[in-house]
This record gives C-alpha cells, sequence and structure tokens, in this order.
C-alpha cells in the first residue's frame, strides 16, 4: 500500500463527517415552518410554537383565550403570547376562536390533524371605536336534524337555538359616512349545492339552500360556503342612525321533496359589525 492511498482514504473520511457535520447544523439552524393567519387569510412563516401576537406591534399578547368549542377545549396564553394544544382528533372542519379584551375577536377553521402539527401564528388586531360585537361564541342554527354524510356532522356539539339568529343593536350616525360590513368569523356545516361541489360535505343527492342574512328586515347577502372571514356590506341606506337597528340570520333549508321542512344545520363563531 502506498502513502497516497491512504491519505485518500483520510481525505473521504474527513469530507463524509464535514458533511454530516453541514447537514446537522442546517437542521439545527432552521426553524420549524408555521402558518400566519390574519384576518382569515393564511400564509408560511417560520414559527417553533403557537402564538398570538399583536396585528400591529408584532408582539404576543399574554392571557388570550384560545377555545376550540366543539372539542371542549379551553387554554390560555403566556406571557410571549405562546400556547399549547392537546392533542385532539380533528377529522372535519373544526372553529379555533381566539378572544382577548381590547381586541377583535378572531376565528379559523382547522380542517383537520395536520394542521395543529404546524405551529400557528394568530395574528389579532385592536377593537376600534365603531366595532360592535353581535357574538363571540359558537352558536348552532337548525333543527338538530341532520345526515351523518353533512358537512361537520360528526363535529356539533352544541344544541341549536332555532332555525335563525336575531340581534338588535344600536348605530351612530358616524356608521353612515363609513363603509360597513357584517363579518362572520366562521362558519361550518352549509350544505348548499356550491358546498356541495366543493367537496364540503359527502351527501350524494340533495343539498340545502344559502344561509341568508337580513338587515331590518331587507336581504343584504347569503352564505353559501364554509370558511372564515366571510363579509357582507350593510347598505348605508338601510342603517338608522342612533336606533335600533337589526340583524337576522337564517339558515337553509334542505330543497329536496319531504314530507316536512328540514333545516340546515350550521355553527357560525364571531359576529360583528366593522367600519371601514
Amino acid at each position: 500500500m502506498t502513502n497516497n492511498f491512504f491519505i485518500q482514504i483520510k481525505y473521504k473520511i474527513c469530507m463524509k463527517k464535514h458533511i454530516y457535520l453541514l447537514i446537522l447544523i442546517s437542521i439545527l439552524s432552521n426553524p420549524v415552518m408555521a402558518t400566519t393567519f390574519t384576518g382569515g387569510v393564511s400564509k408560511v412563516g417560520q414559527q417553533e410554537s403557537n402564538q398570538v401576537i399583536d396585528a400591529q406591534t408584532k408582539q404576543g399578547i399574554e392571557f388570550a383565550t384560545i377555545t376550540i368549542p366543539q372539542k371542549n377545549f379551553r387554554t390560555y396564553t403566556d406571557a410571549n403570547g405562546n400556547f399549547e394544544i392537546e392533542k385532539i382528533q380533528i377529522t372535519q372542519p373544526t372553529i379555533l376562536n381566539v378572544e382577548k379584551e381590547g381586541y377583535r375577536p378572531f376565528s379559523i377553521t382547522i380542517n383537520n390533524n395536520s394542521s395543529l402539527n404546524n405551529a400557528m401564528k394568530i395574528e389579532i388586531a385592536k377593537s376600534e371605536a365603531m366595532d360592535i360585537a353581535l357574538e363571540n361564541e359558537v352558536m348552532h342554527l337548525g333543527d338538530d336534524s341532520f345526515s351523518k354524510n353533512s358537512a361537520n356532522a360528526g363535529d356539533f356539539r352544541l344544541k341549536s337555538i332555532g332555525p335563525y339568529y336575531s340581534k338588535d343593536f344600536i348605530m351612530t350616525s358616524n356608521a353612515k359616512r363609513a363603509s360597513n360590513y357584517l363579518v362572520i368569523g366562521s362558519i361550518v356545516g352549509l350544505d348548499t349545492k356550491l358546498a356541495k361541489q366543493m367537496g364540503q360535505n359527502k351527501i350524494k343527492y340533495a343539498y340545502a339552500s344559502p344561509a341568508e342574512i337580513y338587515f331590518n328586515g331587507k336581504l343584504i347577502g347569503e352564505l353559501k360556503v364554509n370558511g372564515d372571514g366571510q363579509r357582507i356590506k350593510i347598505p348605508n341606506s338601510l342603517i338608522i342612525s342612533d336606533s335600533k337597528n337589526q340583524i337576522t340570520i337564517k339558515t337553509g333549508q334542505n330543497l329536496m321533496p319531504s314530507d316536512h321542512i328540514d333545516y340546515d344545520d350550521i355553527e357560525i363563531a364571531n359576529l360583528s359589525i366593522l367600519s371601514e
């Protein structure tokens, strides 16, 4: 054996060690990929744990409440805005709520367990003077009668409050000088034709009419698909200044022939009116 042969072997061993070291450094220096949620829109970011932050300052928010009502889960953020979610089995879209006094309520729909495997960074915005919070909790509309193939049927936990929801509130004269929107934080369970076409339920032969939104008795919009951050514009001509106004949400009905009215069972989280 020549000296050159041993030199080549030592060189190859050193190079392999160098390559392994570079791979290890690369793994340790790259943080876990996370999903950033803001206003119902998600984007990919880098984050090592779940965190709730201020949308403007980007600083962590302490004592924000995190709930998954359909799974009876509740937790709170620590001093840095971090929080943990224990092992929860999610097989269908499920609503996650974020609440903090002084901030606009926020919710997102978790589609499955893989959503929980990636760290989440959730941005929430501070409340504005003209914000009107109608409902922060999750509510169930319908008749508690639904197919096992209905969207989210396996995750419904709340009893229905009936086929419609209605709320009175006051809007000031300043509202007429702004653009006003009813914002639905999250909605699951819609079995409309469009939701069916988008694969949001497994019902083969039936579908429901859209949920309808009324402002002071006038139809202003419909809800046809499940999702987060849906906005319905409120016509300023319908606003009654410095007096009582009313929002009503009516769930849809099964459009296939039946001997009785069958209401679509849906769950909605975080209703508010925002002025811009």
